[in-house]
């Protein structure tokens, strides 16, 4: 009996979670070029942005470049730049594409940590 009502309240909770989606209206569809013009002009601006930012961390990195080394640590920096840039430039892009009214789609909390 006890198997029973535990079967049917997960279903039951299996069937909330399901219906909580929310539908995937792509807006891309709708007007390709504009979509396809406005994701390139972000990208330019993300470029730019980015190469700003790498010369100002090249810069600092070049004034305590030897102390990384110094520890054993030379693999570390460049591991968490290249991590760092990574998010910078998705947020970045996710931002300008949202200025252009193009909405971008939220994921899970947790995929979103670090952002």
């Amino acid at each position: 009996m006890k198997k029973r009502a535990a079967i049917a309240m997960g279903l039951a909770v299996m069937g909330l979670l399901a219906g909580c989606n929310r539908p995937n209206d792509d807006a891309r569809a709708a007007n390709p070029e504009k979509y396809d013009r406005d994701r390139a002009a972000c990208a330019a601006q993300v470029n730019d942005y980015m190469k700003t930012r790498r010369r100002v961390d090249n810069s600092r990195r070049d004034v305590f470049s030897g102390e990384p080394d110094r520890f054993g640590q030379s693999a570390l920096p460049t591991q968490m730049d290249d991590y760092s840039d990574a998010k910078a430039t998705d947020r970045v892009m996710a931002n300008c594409m949202e200025t252009k009214g193009w909405p971008q789609p939220h994921g899970n909390w947790w995929d979103r940590i670090g952002r």
